[in-house]
């Protein structure tokens, strides 16, 4: 199969850093072999395509080109005759910069998707964000409200993955470090376990209706 993992700062491999955010700070990825993607490219054509601070529908204030619903249809084009685009989103829109509700977060991710679905044939598999927990200098600052917000996408997600007949997999219980919203090596070994189990079941599946991880 050929894959595109599409998603943020999870994605690319952010090391947990609870001075992340500071103007000196330097963004730390872990080895490719600690990455959740890492282990789908048994057999597969995988494409990585994560970046810190993207957003489903924002403007990111340090760094441009992070706002998905612009740049996704450009981002696609550099793909050929993909077969699954596993969409991992929704934490920095989380921010209580962008004062979404879980409601709104969800919508857009929708229209994400469907701009991904009119652009492509591939099949497309969704990952809810981990819960971001509140009470570190990062999360306090920049996520007030975070944590209840993303408790609440793990619904919304399942709900537009059954909706729409994408793939599902529930990102809310994964291991996060010390700044409160980037995995750690558990979380990440973990979540390549969930999407295994995705292709698995894209690989043996004959009609059948979609599952949920």
């Amino acid at each position: 199969m050929k894959i595109l993992c599409y998603g943020d700062s999870n994605t690319w491999g952010y090391v947990p850093n609870i001075d992340g955010y500071s103007k000196t700070a330097t963004a730390m990825q872990y080895r490719e072999r600690d990455c959740w993607w890492f282990a789908l490219r048994k057999n597969n054509e995988l494409f990585m395509d994560g970046l810190c601070g993207r957003c489903i529908a924002h403007e990111n204030r340090w760094n441009e080109g992070r706002n998905a619903m612009k740049t996704i249809e450009g981002d696609l084009q550099k793909y050929d005759n993909l077969d699954l685009v596993v969409v991992f989103l929704g934490t920095n829109d989380c921010k209580s910069e962008y004062a979404d509700t879980p409601d709104k977060i969800a919508q857009n991710l929708e229209n994400l998707l469907q701009i991904i679905k009119s652009k492509t044939n591939a099949k497309i598999a969704i990952i809810s964000p981990p819960i971001v927990r509140e009470g570190t200098k990062i999360t306090d600052k920049f996520y007030v409200g975070g944590q209840k917000k993303s408790e609440k996408l793990t619904d919304h997600y399942k709900d537009l993955a059954s909706k729409n007949g994408y793939y599902f997999v529930s990102g809310a219980d994964l291991e996060i470090g010390e700044d409160g919203e980037h995995l750690t090596k558990c979380g990440h070994k973990e979540l390549s376990h969930r999407v295994e189990g995705i292709l698995n079941f894209i690989s043996n599946s004959s009609g059948r209706d979609l599952e949920c991880c």
